[in-house]
């Protein structure tokens, strides 16, 4: 038989189909329980009657005679005394009398012990029993059976008008039963539906029910959390990755229109002295080696917000030999800048290549905005690297916003640069999970602080 493809009707049928099953299982126990009962009865009355004849029968002679026709129901039951050679010694009704055979005889001749048999007079159902009575003698008692069959009739009518009823209750039970199950299903479907026509993951499931429909739901919108986590940062990728676009097209006009300014005058050379040429020249080095420091600057922004990039190799590694080797790097770049430092040995687990530009990034930023001939002081002290120079200092205005790309405060707008140095050491430090800061140095000058966490993370 094929199954119903709905899951309420499988269900409906399946609660049904037990239902049933369980109702026939006790009606048919509950039938053969009343007829072993109505059996029992019946040959325990003849038993009774058996003894009553046996014992009485010294003082009154006549209790073994023949109480009448058994054809009828209101009769008492029917008596017959046989001896051992087969004759019947009690008064009976020539016409019916019981029916006397070999075993009878042999329970007469004390050969055989009492038996019941089913017997038909006359077409009458009879139940009879045959004991010893005294020596050489039985007796045969019989009562009319189908009372019993009346009432196992009955019993079995009323079982299966019981079990209808009961299947009809099933029924609607089992509907009921199947609405309610699969109504958190039907809810999900719903949710699902929604979800799919207005592609907002954010509508969240209430299920109320059991713990595992509860749990269902549960694991469902923590599955709508991730996704809408997930389509967030990709709106957000996008978004960010447009913002660098337009903001590296306005920072690349400039440079290249310097660039196609002087590759003019170049085409002009003749006309041109040499000093003119020497500075000219001067002037494509300098504006190639900034558009070459932008276009570093903005591979490495767009590759860290790439999501299909391959994530960074990390390691344990001792920062504070990491910064003295980019404090090494920075005085022979700034060869005017005094650095001075003072590192404890701190462990964290890092990528060496990307925290070596960041530090870096610090260093020339304060080497840059400090005064000729400045100092720079570099700390590292509990997981905190500091860099203070002894520049201007930033506005308190501009301080919200210098790790933001391509911002370039109103003391910095005069000065070489893209507004991405910093942007790439916030970069680094989410990588990291440390935290970048700058705060006014007393008299005068930039504290920049880059807090690593205790306990780094593992892996990214």
């Amino acid at each position: 038989m094929r199954l119903p493809g709905s899951l309420r009707a499988r269900i409906a049928l399946f609660c049904v189909a037990a239902i049933a099953l369980a109702l026939a299982g006790m009606g048919l126990a509950a039938y053969a329980v009343v007829a072993h009962e109505l059996d029992s009865s019946l040959d325990l009355g003849l038993r009774r009657e058996a003894t009553r004849i046996s014992r009485t029968m010294a003082t009154d002679a006549d209790v073994a005679t023949a109480s009448g026709p058994c054809r009828y129901l209101i009769a008492p039951s029917c008596v017959q005394v046989v001896a051992a050679d087969g004759r019947i010694e009690s008064e009976h009704d020539p016409n019916q009398p019981l029916p006397v055979d070999s075993a009878t005889t042999a329970v007469a001749a004390g050969t055989r012990s009492a038996f019941f048999t089913d017997i038909d007079l006359d077409g009458y159902p009879l139940r009879m029993y045959t004991a010893p009575l005294r020596s050489g003698t039985a007796v045969q008692i019989a009562q009319r059976a189908d009372p019993v069959d009346t009432s196992l009739r009955r019993v079995a009518y009323a079982l299966l008008a019981a079990a209808a009823t009961g299947t009809l209750l099933a029924i609607a039970a089992g509907l009921i039963v199947a609405l309610r199950a699969v109504a958190p299903v039907t809810t999900l479907t719903a949710a699902a539906e929604r979800i799919a026509d207005t592609r907002n993951p954010r509508h969240h499931i209430t299920i109320p029910g059991p713990n595992e429909l509860q749990s269902l739901a549960t694991s469902f919108n923590a599955m709508l959390d991730e996704l809408d986590q997930a389509l967030t940062a990709e709106r957000d990728s996008r978004a960010a990755q447009h913002r660098l676009i337009a903001d590296a097209s306005h920072e690349l006009r400039t440079p290249l229109t310097a660039l196609r300014t002087n590759i003019d005058l170049l085409r002009r050379a003749s006309r041109l002295s040499t000093e003119q040429l020497d500075a000219t020249a001067s002037a494509l080095r300098t504006q190639s080696d900034e558009l070459s420091g932008l276009v570093t600057d903005l591979i490495d922004l767009a590759r860290a917000d790439d999501p299909s990039a391959a994530p960074e190799s990390l390691e344990d590694l001792r920062l504070d030999l990491l910064v003295v080797d980019c404090l090494r790097t920075a005085e022979r770049h700034w060869p005017t800048m005094t650095f001075e430092s003072e590192l404890d040995p701190t462990t964290i687990y890092g990528a060496p290549a990307r925290l070596t530009r960041a530090i870096t990034n610090l260093l020339d930023n304060a080497a840059k905005f400090s005064p000729p001939q400045g100092v720079i002081h570099v700390t590292l002290h509990h997981n905190d690297l500091t860099v203070r120079d002894h520049g201007p200092g930033i506005p308190p205005a501009d301080l919200p916003h210098i790790f933001d790309r391509f911002y370039r405060s109103t003391t910095a707008r005069t000065k070489p640069g893209h507004g991405l140095g910093l942007a790439i050491v916030k970069q680094v430090a989410d990588l990291h999970g440390a935290i970048p800061a700058a705060e006014p140095a007393p008299n005068g000058g930039t504290i920049f602080h880059l807090t690593f966490p205790t306990a780094a993370p593992q892996s990214q």
